[in-house]
């Protein structure tokens, strides 16, 4: 596959086969990765360094002169009758070498369980993004299985130890093993041909996946299995065992090290020069002859024994990587390594000492746990990136870190707009391009909706705030819950306040509702709506439940009432609203999980069907539920209903505080039932002008909009 033929097969797939015809792909070899869109007598003409580089530039066509979108989330594709004329060549140049993606977490926590299908998708985006480097550890699963079997394990001990899809990522970040499996041989072989067809795309398009590194990890019981090879026990993380860790300096670490690159190239290929390795993270246990220096210089000569061009890549995250690893890092060659700085939005690493003057990418970190909250930092994006670059020797690129993705997409477009401007821009100016390819056209109740919306809940509050802040529904209750300044720690009280005016901001979301005539058929409109006001819905309910708590302390049994039934419009409302699209469903989540399990039989198809399930309430079961449980919630339709709603009733209506053990038992009933729904897609306008009705009676939205054909999303 050519760049060019990939590229066609974008605008096949997104726009349609009648428009492949419209566009001339042309991969020119340049010095800079650029872009130039001109025309070839009626055709458009984009000429691109890369795949993903022309990529870029048909988004930035479809966006600038046809006013189309294509999103990760969400698409607008009234393409015009003919190709609009350039009346002169547009050129663009990349002043990010780098544009990455992904954390470890999003694999687990966004995608366990994605097909092929849905994994192009994702990747045409990327692409579109103009995104060359991407962090893919897909069928890894193979790899420690040929690993582990050449060092003379038996199958069903590699099958206990190898963890289930939604854990995959912390087992390779050295976490954990041994949960949420055992999973069938033959997942690992599938999950590996799907890897290399997604990585053929990424190939022709010019992105390079990057690779597991080796750190020395080893079943936690290895050194029962040879005694003769020293190990590190590694304790618990989060109350789970962590897998051992070899002596770095043996010489049983070089060899295994070796047998690890030589079996990922035979399942993957070499086509990748980039590994990604964080050794001891969060945590972790070593002798005090054992130093961060020395174990970071042998990890990196023993990449590069292996692949001369090796270039490892680190988290920057809590400690790591401490001034002694990237000392060792600079024994062994800096330009060798690449350091993610995962929230550089918020709690900038690279501004301390540019991580002793190794390469680095500015990234964005959020979604923490997979957790929905509006918001994000656009002033921040526009403005500190082209900063970083003037002020930085050593910055190689921008990405985003996020533990999950699919939300906020303007935080997510405007990052990767980014890497084609030098200077900073102007919000209100990107804003008005982009608003008007989102939704099909220039509307201005909806331009003056989003510069609200700028000045509320997307600007940065100026502090670290891991994604967010609380959302009421999916809050634990509890009789001492309050609002608080600071990030909620996990199992505590603190229901953490918004930082904007919100009353500022649902005069912002009711404005955009205003809309509604012309825009209520487009589906970028009804996402931006139903999260929006999944929002406004939270923010609403959170004073409701406070005031439910202070009569429940008085034992004001009447006025208890009263928010009960108020919470629960507002609870009830949220939940059909999260219904109006399938992928904000909870049948879409336990779907994936399901259809891929159901090819291995029903044992598998439950399997996987319970850990998504529990992911997402208890983490990983009765080990996690005091440390992790509600660390990844969703707001999903049906979820909602079906988890969090017997939590608020419990709240309401039981004289004594709920124990920590019950939420637990309503968690097991939940993750164990073997009920799967799948929800009805509600009418989006339907269900958008019934919350607004809900929110702001006597003010839905108009005649015109009532009558226009409801379309479900």
């Amino acid at each position: 596959m050519t760049a060019e033929m990939a590229c066609r097969g974008i605008v096949e797939r997104r726009l349609g086969k009648e428009y492949a015809d419209w566009f001339v792909f042309e991969q020119k070899q340049q010095e800079t990765e650029s872009y130039t869109l001109s025309m070839a007598a009626d055709r458009v003409k984009i000429q691109g360094s890369s795949g993903v580089a022309m990529a870029a530039g048909l988004s930035y066509y479809l966006k600038k002169f046809c006013h189309v979108y294509i999103g990760q989330q969400t698409q607008q594709t009234k393409m015009p009758k003919q190709p609009v004329l350039l009346k002169e060549p547009v050129c663009r140049t990349a002043y990010s070498r780098i544009r990455y993606a992904y954390n470890y977490c999003t694999l687990s926590y966004t995608m366990p369980f994605w097909d092929e299908e849905r994994w192009q998708r994702e990747l045409d985006w990327l692409a579109l993004s103009g995104v060359n480097l991407v962090l893919d550890f897909t069928g890894i699963e193979e790899v420690w299985y040929r690993f582990l079997s050449e060092l003379g394990y038996e199958e069903e001990e590699i099958r206990r130890w190898i963890v289930g899809p939604c854990y995959t990522a912390w087992q390779q970040m050295q976490n954990i093993e041994q949960f949420g499996g055992p999973v069938p041989r033959q997942f690992f072989r599938d999950r590996a041909e799907l890897a290399k067809k997604n990585h053929r795309f990424m190939k022709a398009m010019g992105m390079t996946p990057i690779r597991q590194g080796y750190g020395g990890m080893v079943p936690s019981w290895h050194n029962r299995h040879d005694p003769s090879v020293t190990v590190f026990e590694q304790g618990e993380w989060n109350g789970l065992i962590r897998p051992a860790m070899l002596d770095t300096a043996s010489d049983t670490y070089r060899d295994y090290a070796e047998r690890f690159y030589r079996i990922q190239d035979e399942v993957f290929g070499t086509d990748s020069h980039y590994y990604a390795a964080d050794v001891f993270h969060e945590g972790g246990i070593r002798p005090e002859s054992l130093t961060d220096d020395r174990i970071a210089e042998i990890v990196l000569r023993t990449m590069l024994k292996h692949d001369e061009k090796a270039v490892w890549v680190v988290q920057a995250w809590r400690e790591n990587p401490t001034p002694q690893l990237l000392a060792g890092i600079r024994k062994a060659g800096s330009e060798h390594a690449l350091i993610l700085d995962l929230s550089a939005t918020d709690q900038p690493e690279w501004k301390k000492n540019e991580f002793g003057g190794t390469p680095w990418v500015y990234c964005m970190l959020d979604m923490y746990g997979g957790r929905v909250s509006t918001h994000g930092e656009p002033d921040v994006l526009a403005r500190e990136i082209p900063a970083a670059r003037k002020n930085s020797a050593y910055m190689a690129g921008i990405g985003f870190a996020s533990e999950a993705t699919l939300h906020n997409p303007i935080v997510f477009d405007l990052l990767f707009d980014m890497a084609w401007e030098k200077e900073p821009v102007s919000q209100i100016d990107w804003l008005k391009d982009w608003l008007t390819a989102r939704y099909g056209c220039f509307h201005e109740k909806a331009m003056q909706a989003w510069e609200g919306l700028l000045a509320t809940a997307y600007r940065s509050p100026g502090y670290s705030h891991h994604g967010g802040y609380t959302q009421i529904f999916t809050f634990r209750p509890k009789p001492d819950m309050a609002y608080g300044e600071i990030f909620n720690e996990l199992n505590s009280s603190v229901i953490k306040k918004p930082y904007y005016d919100t009353e500022a901001f649902e005069k912002a979301v009711f404005m955009l509702g205003e809309a509604a005539d012309e825009l209520s058929g487009e589906e970028t409109w009804c996402y931006d709506m139903q999260d929006l006001l999944r929002q406004v819905l939270n923010n609403r309910a959170c004073p409701i439940a406070l005031a439910a708590r202070d009569a429940k302390l008085r034992g004001d049994k009447k006025t208890l009432q009263d928010r009960e039934e108020e919470f629960f419009a507002l609870f009830d409302a949220c939940d059909r609203l999260m219904c109006v699209r399938s992928d904000t469903t909870l049948a879409d989540w336990e779907g994936y999980a399901a259809r891929a399990g159901a090819l291995y039989g029903e044992e598998t198809r439950k399997l996987f069907v319970e850990d998504a399930r529990r992911l997402i309430t208890t983490w990983a079961g009765e080990k996690t539920y005091e440390t992790l449980a509600d660390y990844a919630y969703r707001q999903y339709g049906g979820l909602l209903k079906r988890y969090y709603r017997p939590r608020w009733e419990r709240f309401f209506r039981s004289e004594k505080p709920v124990s920590v053990q019950e939420w637990y038992e309503l968690a097991q009933q939940f993750i164990h039932s073997q009920e799967t729904v799948a929800e009805e897609i509600l009418p989006a306008a339907e269900q958008i002008r019934s919350v607004r009705n809900l929110l702001w009676p006597d003010a839905g939205m108009s005649k015109k909009a009532e009558e226009q054909n409801e379309k479900g999303i």
